[in-house]
């Protein structure tokens, strides 16, 4: 542990420049239950517009990614893995990526709302949501545990943060499942592009927990000893 204070002497923590990204994430995420909401209400003309903007924030957290990570000191003083950083960045590009497709793919087709999976829908998108928002406030609380050296209560707080985003996704793929099997015990009643599409939807929904995850268990290497 004392090692990774002296380090930190010698490299500022990348984590400050790393909360933009994550902000720039959950801007572009935010705008996912607006979406469906939109959809919901069969505005389509409002959809369309909605994915292009998220297409726009997405690509605004792209450019973010791209400096932060060239930004990143290759020497071997930094406080951390450099690898450990990189897949922390990916995980939050990934994020907004999936959420970019999920806007994409309700303009392929103008997809027919079913009273059976908008409950489910509307819970999945707000657990995904809950995942998402538990992952960026993570991103933020690292930066005050470089400080520390990933060690004291700061740490003990933060691995008890990424326990509750592991909960957080768990939820959520619960939701996920459920909702195939509805979708799939209708399949004699919904068009095959339509059963296609909406699949697609609800595994990029579920993907962005994923990635949120994802990135909170890479962040969880930092504090082994």
């Amino acid at each position: 542990m004392i090692g990774r204070s002296i380090l930190g002497l010698f490299a500022e923590s990348p984590f400050a420049a790393m909360k933009e990204l994550a902000d720039r994430v959950k801007v572009c995420t935010d705008e996912v239950p607006i979406l469906f909401e939109a959809f919901f209400d069969d505005d389509y003309d409002l959809v369309i517009e909605l994915a292009e903007k998220i297409s726009h924030l997405e690509h605004e957290a792209d450019v973010v990614k791209t400096r932060v990570r060239d930004g990143l000191p290759k020497s071997l003083f930094l406080p951390v893995d450099r690898r450990d950083l990189l897949d922390v960045l990916s995980s939050l590009d990934a994020i907004a990526d999936c959420a970019e497709d999920v806007g994409i793919l309700f303009t392929l087709r103008k997809m027919e709302p079913h009273e059976d999976l908008i409950g489910p829908l509307k819970s999945l998108v707000r657990r995904v949501t809950a995942t998402v928002e538990k992952a960026v406030e993570i991103v933020h609380a690292m930066d005050i545990a470089a400080k520390s050296g990933f060690a004291g209560k700061e740490a003990d707080k933060i691995i008890h943060m990424i326990d509750e985003l592991g909960r957080l996704e768990h939820e959520a793929d619960i939701v996920q499942d459920d909702l195939a099997r509805k979708l799939f015990a209708m399949e004699d009643d919904i068009k095959f592009g339509s059963l296609f599409i909406w699949n697609k939807i609800f595994n990029k929904v579920g993907d962005m927990a994923n990635h949120a995850e994802r990135m909170g268990n890479r962040l969880r290497l930092f504090f082994a000893s």
